[in-house]
């Protein structure tokens, strides 16, 4: 995500430097988001096994966990213009009803809800045109994608004003129109990956690699499958021209590009088995990826710090740096080193990060305890209580 965050505030440079930017946007971009969305469903599905464990009672306690991330979710989105913690506060809610089913029945539902947008598309496009005919619905459609581009663009202008006043404001009007578009009420993403997150964990993928080395293998193989359908067989597909009945022409791309079961965002699945199946050849590579798990343990706290700089450094109304992407690729390592280095020094004096020990004393109605002995990072307690 460092690389990728950076990615998008670099522009211009060489050759090389376009290589490189292109090469983000083709392999990270939406991947390690989605990676990102997947591990907060391992996270869950990790909180609610030692809940069972416990003999805990779960929703109320869970329920103050996604208050909580909803309100640092609006201040990342308000203040900083990243969107992705609110939406997981919504769609984390969803887990509590699923969070029991049998895998048949969570595979199911995660295919149901990847397609959802192709689902809906159908559905609506269906009653407008038996409402409005084809015409007025086509018409329809395109004044929507025009307005809805218009906007994005007056909005990315006012966010670049040089006043934090004025990006505030962008910021909140951008809000009120990204919380009511459609694809917020499905859950055709957040909650999908969240539900593969549960899924991994269940099987067993991430407390005993090994054991399953030839499924994981199996995913990653469909990941970069359907990366490479999505990304280079889906633009050459043809689709019904201008004439066509807009109804058809609805249905015909929603069943070429898959129903959304075919996405390019799917090559994460590569990118964490690979890492899988190092642990499951050797476990010492918990210990080389050490520096991922500090980070991982204060993730919530590195997150908001992240996206702060990034708005310090790139934004107008602060220092407004302009860098190529090479350039940004450097900062974006040094910034992950340091953040490494700093989240092992926190780790060694504090039981969590500031946002994490808050994050859970919200969570438990409690205060949490603060200070803590050095621990191994939470990745190898887990791996070493499944064994």
């Amino acid at each position: 995500m460092f690389l990728v965050h950076f990615n998008i505030f670099s522009s211009g440079g060489s050759r090389a430097d376009q290589i490189y930017q292109s090469a983000v946007t083709l392999l990270l971009e939406e991947r390690f988001w989605a990676i990102f969305a997947m591990l907060f469903g391992v996270g869950f599905a990790i909180q609610m096994r030692r809940a069972d464990a416990r003999g805990d009672a779960v929703v109320g306690s869970f329920l103050r966990r996604m208050a909580l991330l909803a309100v640092f979710g609006f201040a990342a989105h308000a203040f900083f213009g990243f969107n992705v913690l609110l939406g997981y506060a919504v769609w984390g809610v969803p887990l509590l009803f699923v969070r029991r089913w049998s895998v048949r029945a969570l595979v199911l539902a995660t295919a149901i809800s990847a397609a959802t947008w192709s689902f809906y598309n159908v559905a609506t496009t269906v009653y407008r045109v038996a409402t409005h005919g084809q015409e007025a619905t086509r018409a329809a459609a395109m004044s929507t994608f025009a307005r809805n581009r218009e906007f994005r663009q007056a909005n990315d202008k006012a966010q670049d004003a040089t006043s934090y006043g004025a990006v505030l404001r962008a910021r909140l009007e951008h809000m009120r129109w990204f919380y009511a578009q459609p694809f917020s009420f499905l859950p055709v993403n957040n909650f999908t990956l969240f539900l593969l997150g549960l899924l991994g964990l269940r099987l067993g993928l991430f407390d005993a690699p090994e054991r399953h080395r030839r499924l994981i293998a199996s995913i990653a193989l469909f990941g970069i499958t359907s990366w490479a359908i999505a990304t280079f067989v889906f633009p050459l597909l043809p689709v019904p021209g201008p004439t066509a009945p807009f109804l058809r022409t609805v249905i015909v791309a929603r069943l070429m590009y898959g129903l959304g079961l075919i996405r390019e965002m799917w090559l994460a699945f590569a990118y964490i088995g690979v890492v899988l199946l190092l642990v499951a050849h050797n476990r010492d590579w918990i210990r080389r990826l050490g520096l991922f798990a500090w980070t991982g343990r204060m993730a919530l706290t590195n997150y908001m710090i992240q996206i702060a700089i990034l708005d310090l450094l790139f934004a107008k109304y602060a220092l407004g740096l302009v860098v190529t992407p090479l350039v940004g690729l450097t900062m974006a390592v040094a910034l992950f080193l340091a953040d490494g280095l700093v989240s092992r020094w926190w780790l060694s004096q504090f039981r969590y990060g500031p946002l994490e020990w808050l994050w859970r004393s919200a969570t438990y109605a409690t205060w949490q305890p603060w200070r803590a002995q050095p621990r191994s990072p939470v990745v190898a307690e887990e791996m070493a209580a499944a064994r």
